[in-house]
């Protein structure tokens, strides 16, 4: 699959090629807030085929500290307009599908952390929830 994005700002561009997950959305308190959404539709992708294009030194990243377990809470945004950005996050790329410049390949897989979503955010869909952190998901899960 070959995707892109940008900031809101068009500064800071992106292009990623290969595997490509579908969307976990997300509902814990940091990623909403992160995000200003009702909950953050996170998308994995492989590193490898991951390449930044335009002013990189405009990407700013912040580091929350860790709650109950590492790894840190890490955010990139453009500097300029606050657009969130891609992170890498151990050899793969993290990013919200609301940056990419067409999502029609993509679709939700499952509901994370739901335990912590607004009352307002009523999840009408058929996949999966977890209320908590989701297991990592077999590859034929996110192939599907």
């Amino acid at each position: 699959m070959k995707l892109s994005g940008q900031c809101l700002c068009g500064a800071i561009g992106f292009t990623l090629s290969g595997w490509v997950s579908p969307i976990q959305a997300c509902h814990a308190s940091r990623c909403r807030k992160a995000t200003g959404g009702l909950f953050s539709p996170e998308i994995a992708a492989e590193r490898a085929g991951f390449s930044w294009h335009g002013d990189t030194s405009l990407i700013a990243t912040f580091t929350a500290p860790i709650l109950h377990q590492p790894p840190a809470y890490r955010r990139s945004f453009c500097k300029r307009c606050g657009s969130p950005l891609p992170v890498e996050h151990d050899g793969m790329m993290i990013l919200q599908a609301g940056v990419l410049n067409d999502t029609s390949a993509l679709r939700i897989f499952r509901h994370a952390f739901t335990a912590q979503k607004t009352a307002c955010c009523v999840i009408t869909d058929e996949t999966q929830q977890f209320p908590g952190q989701p297991p990592t998901p077999e590859a034929s899960d996110l192939l599907a």
